[in-house]
């Protein structure tokens, strides 16, 4: 089988977790790397045997032999790349958020729709074992219907100063669209589009989420959802039903255990990830890729949309404003 050629746009730290498990990935290869600094660019692309070094994003999406390309960016930074991937003809998978607003997203979209290329938001989660197998045991009915769900996301960043990614409005900070997004993804991904949303913040002086409280009701079911900088915590995933509860081990995000309990009986499932998890979400884009679809059908532009529709609307009540919106 031929390998898939990818490119590798901002190389901070999670471009590297993205790269070792790239590299994991017997039909990928890692063909160039681009950042805006040259040192970053040579020493990232020499660590991860990158054919190519670039020092310019533009040099990265002309390359002919990248057919897509991984933007791991700052968050205000993803819409104008991803943009000028898909107008250059590249294949795109963008980390989360895919943008800043829901405007943006649909400008986004039309531009995917408009290139007939591939464009998917790199939620990870959504395509790794683990979460499969919740949903199937979801679907087939094993812990009846769902009632509530809890999941959070935290950990202590109060050693970052305030000019840093978490931190400062102008690089997209704030604990939603960093991290809050993926209990507001499980709620989203397992309940759809609640009829409420009730959320509380505490702000920094600069006006942004450092710790987000969230309320969701849905017609017969509610989701309790947190996310925060501001101190550690044994991040686990209770999805409870009428019949039984599922919950998925620490850091649940990214976890390979999985535990349900049904009328009294426990079952446990611990899976083998490939790396460190991102590997599901390449084969998926591979997947799509070969057989010619636009975007993929687990996690499609439109699902991107609605979860960032749902983002606006709680940064909205929260107060929060981005210098980009």
């Amino acid at each position: 089988m031929n390998k898939i050629g990818w490119g590798i746009a901002g190389l901070g730290k999670i471009a590297h977790s993205f790269a070792r498990d790239l590299l994991l990935v017997p039909d990928a290869e890692l063909i160039a790397v681009a950042s805006s600094n040259a040192t970053r660019a040579q020493e990232f692309g020499a660590q991860y045997q990158a054919k190519k070094k670039y020092y310019n994003y533009a040099a990265l999406y002309e390359d002919p032999e990248v057919q897509i390309i991984y933007i791991a960016s700052l968050h205000p930074h993803h819409k104008a790349m991803t943009i000028a991937a898909l107008e250059a003809g590249k294949a795109v998978l963008c980390e989360k958020p895919l943008t800043m607003s829901a405007a943006d997203v649909r400008e986004l979209m039309d531009v995917a729709k408009r290139t007939g290329v591939f464009c998917m938001e790199a939620l990870w989660t959504r395509f790794n074992p683990t979460f499969a197998k919740a949903e199937a045991l979801i679907a087939n009915g094993s812990i009846g219907p769902l009632r509530y769900i809890n999941a959070s996301f935290s950990f202590n960043g109060l050693d970052r100063d305030e000019d840093s990614r978490l931190f400062n409005p102008s690089k997209g900070g704030g604990t939603l669209l960093d991290i809050g997004i993926y209990p507001l993804f499980l709620a989203y991904q397992l309940l759809g589009k609640p009829k409420d949303i009730q959320a509380s913040a505490l702000l920094t002086t600069q006006g942004i989420d450092a710790q987000l409280s969230l309320l969701l009701t849905y017609e017969k079911a509610h989701a309790v959802l947190h996310s925060s900088v501001l101190h550690d915590e044994d991040m686990q995933a209770r999805i409870c039903g009428e019949k039984g509860a599922i919950y998925i081990g620490s850091r649940w995000h990214e976890s390979p255990e999985i535990k349900w309990i049904v009328e009294d009986e426990v079952q446990e499932e611990k899976f083998d990830f490939v790396g460190k998890g991102y590997s599901y979400e390449i084969e998926e884009s591979h997947r799509c890729l070969r057989e010619g679809l636009p975007e993929s059908p687990k996690w499609t532009l439109s699902n991107s949309l609605e979860l960032m529709e749902l983002m606006e609307s709680i940064l909205k009540q929260c107060g929060i404003q981005y210098p980009q919106n």
